[in-house]
């Protein structure tokens, strides 16, 4: 990696400007910039302080037991930690690990000017308590979970909202978890977006319990719903005993809109288009979870095994643990499911429900279940560190071992006593030695484990570089964050709107959505058609908002995105409002990765980076690419950061003197001081071949290995 780096940065500057301007790919990412904030504080800062929960005196001795368990096995094993890394180095780490961003030039300066001894230790609560690390964290959920925006008809915006929203308020994971398994009603109702993981696998429920088992348990018995497992002692019964908690489950709610009587005879008078469309809206809004699971399920009819027929029932049971006792009517225990494929949707199996989904819940998230602590600490200590004491993190066997058995043994006990708090439980990791250690400069031993004298060098995730690609352009990401419910409100409003409506209401809300819809460029003429007539009957006002308007043309000539947001305020406290997409640009192209469409278009920068399409668990890529290259060689870094009114450039206008233009590139991007050399040859080049040398310089640390990893 240092060589690469250092290569880079030897490149000629000249060669650069030339190199830089000769691909044009991507050349529409993410148009429309504005730089307006806005707020003024985040809506998703998490609504407690880590030190309201916890004293940091606690957390620390917690942390130091982790580091000499980690450190005797080390010793056990003849190897020693490495180095703790510098200031530079872990200010950077600290946010792209906790947060999910790089530190602005602001942030960086100050944190490096800091003398106080617990300066590392208060950045890590601080980030930990910041709106950036509720951002980052969902961020993780969306991809474990498989979040999408939309799914066929169903929005998974309330579910983007549920997990957005625990994350913000701190919810025990064992509690997020069996409100998942346990959720009912329609997915687009307020308040039950928990439906969304059950809904993501629509109709598939063995697809949703094989996807519960691999991401809660770390258990993979896909392979049982087929044949006995090849490789694991799973049987195929055994895996339709487990599927068994999911019978009965149905994935639309027919109560879900009570008011529409009549409305067959109210379709047949309707227009095509609009019985349709009316259709659509109520098949849509009908879907949903309907049942608490029945414990029943049936073999396949070429099940071909000994220990039971084709096609016979089988009761719910646990493959491990305590068994679950579930009360089944008399003479009811072994009803068989009905035969018709269509049934599990309109009321699926004969058995009577016994409240199954809840119960599985119940015993999976148990304190005494013999994974579930010990699975997600191991996961959480990967993400941090970037690998986990047992790996693969997902597959866990009955001969796996951790490459540190008490260590593993420790977080497993830490996550049970912090009764599944995960950001306490990621602050002891963040509080520890190993997090401030360096990374190894060589890679591992294929097939040998990663025993974590530091932490794993890798690059950063698709969601931290698009973050830190923005952390150039504003000052302030974080506050430009929006409410955990924005993107699902629209979904609210329009079930609470059908919710309340007869089959006439519905048909006549129809037709109104139809002839409202308009095209954006017409909706712009019709404004600017009620601004001039508005203008035209209070000469007043005319007088105030004509000079403000020419300003405002200017200032979009000029491509000044912060005059344009200013006038637009002073336009609107007028009354002369210019509306989101006029006065403010297209603002939702630049928001942080979790509030943008899940997952991002399949030419966004973030796929290009290996953002998951979310059709598997943990499905995201940090593989290198040549169209990764060009995206950054050309895309968004000329356009945005270079050319653009971004908050980098801003700093580099307003620098006295190219030496500190120079130390701004580097903290800025690598957030380090250039080293002696370093500084010396880009003055040479500025003195040489003048101040737009900076760019290249820009350019050429964007492009670098040393910020594309996390080091």
């Amino acid at each position: 990696m240092a060589l690469a780096a250092a290569a880079a940065l030897t490149l000629m500057p000249l060669m650069l400007r030339i190199a830089r301007t000769s691909v044009l790919l991507f050349a529409s990412l993410c148009s429309g910039v504005t730089l307006a904030q806005t707020a003024t504080t985040s809506p998703q800062k998490p609504s407690r302080a880590v030190e309201s929960v916890r004293p940091l005196k606690q957390v620390k001795e917690d942390a130091a037991r982790l580091d000499a368990m980690l450190d005797r096995s080390l010793q056990r094993r003849q190897e020693t930690p490495l180095p703790i890394v510098d200031d530079s180095t872990f200010v950077r780490r600290a946010y792209l690990t906790i947060v999910g961003r790089i530190p602005t030039l602001a942030e960086a300066e100050a944190f490096l000017a800091d003398q106080a001894p617990d300066k590392r230790d208060s950045l890590s609560d601080r980030l930990l308590d910041s709106a950036g690390h509720t951002s980052h964290f969902s961020n993780f959920w969306f991809d474990q979970l498989r979040v999408k925006s939309r799914q066929q008809n169903l929005s998974g915006e309330p579910f983007a909202h549920f997990v957005r929203e625990s994350v913000h308020q701190d919810k025990p994971y064992d509690q997020f978890v069996r409100e998942m398994l346990a959720a009912e009603g329609p997915g687009h109702r307020q308040g039950n977006g928990a439906t969304g993981m059950l809904l993501r696998d629509m109709n598939m429920p063995h697809d949703a319990m094989a996807n519960a088992l691999r991401l809660f348990l770390g258990t993979r018995m896909e392979c049982a719903q087929c044949h006995n497992h090849p490789f694991d002692h799973w049987t195929q019964k055994e895996f339709f005993e487990m599927a068994a908690f999911f019978g009965g489950i149905r994935y639309r709610d027919e109560n879900a809109l009570p008011n529409l009587v009549g409305l067959r005879t109210e379709l047949a008078a309707a227009p095509e288009r609009v019985r349709q469309q009316a259709q659509n809206l109520v098949r849509r809004m009908n879907q949903g979870l309907d049942g608490t699971g029945n414990g029943v399920e049936k073999l396949p009819a070429d099940y071909k095994y000994d220990d039971a027929k084709p096609g016979s029932p089988v009761m719910a049971d646990t493959i491990f643990g305590s068994q679950v006792k579930l009360k089944y009517p008399d003479g009811k225990k072994a009803a068989t499911p009905r035969e018709r494929p269509r049934d599990r949707q309109r009321g699926g199996n004969a058995a009577p429900e016994v409240g199954s989904r809840r119960s599985l819940g119940e015993w999976m998230t148990s304190k005494k279940n013999p994974q579930f602590a010990k699975v997600i600490a191991n996961r959480m200590w990967a993400r941090t560190f970037g690998a986990g004491l047992v790996d693969p993190i997902d597959d866990w066997k009955k001969d796996t071992a951790a490459v540190h058995p008490e260590l593993m043994g420790a977080i497993e006990k830490l996550m049970l006593e912090l009764d599944f708090d995960l950001r306490q439980f990621e602050r002891v990791l963040v509080h520890t030695q190993l997090f401030q250690r360096q990374t190894p400069t060589a890679d591992a031993t294929a097939g040998e484990a990663f025993t974590f004298r530091g932490p794993v060098l890798r690059r950063m995730t698709a969601e931290q570089m698009w973050d830190s690609l923005l952390t150039l352009v504003f000052a302030d990401i974080d506050e430009r964050l929006r409410s955990p419910d924005e993107q699902a409100k629209p979904v609210y409003q329009q079930f609470d709107s059908l919710i309340k409506a007869d089959a006439k209401e519905l048909i006549a809300m129809v037709e109104e959505r139809r002839g409202a819809a308009m095209p954006p460029r017409q909706a712009d003429q019709k404004q600017k058609e009620e601004m001039r007539q508005q203008l035209a009957s209070d000469k007043e006002l005319q007088q105030k908002a004509q000079p403000l308007l020419r300003e405002l043309s200017q200032a979009r000539r000029d491509g000044d995105q912060r005059k344009v947001a200013k006038i637009a305020d002073e336009l609107e406290r007028l009354g002369l409002p210019l509306g989101q997409r006029a006065g403010r640009g297209r603002e939702g192209d630049l928001v942080r990765a979790s509030d943008l469409q899940q997952p991002a278009p399949a030419n966004h920068l973030l796929r290009q980076f290996g953002q998951s399409d979310r059709e598997t668990v943990d499905g995201a890529s940090a593989a290198a690419t040549v169209p990764q290259v060009l995206t950054l060689l050309n895309g968004f870094l000329d356009q945005r950061v270079l050319e653009g009114q971004s908050a980098l450039r801003a700093d580099l206008e307003t620098a006295p003197n190219g030496e500190r233009r120079v130390r701004i590139a580097f903290l800025t991007t690598l957030n380090r001081e250039p080293s002696a050399e370093e500084a010396q040859d880009w003055r040479k080049s500025i003195a040489i071949h003048g101040e737009a040398v900076i760019k290249d310089l820009v350019w050429v640390l964007c492009n670098s290995n040393e910020f594309r990893f996390v080091r």
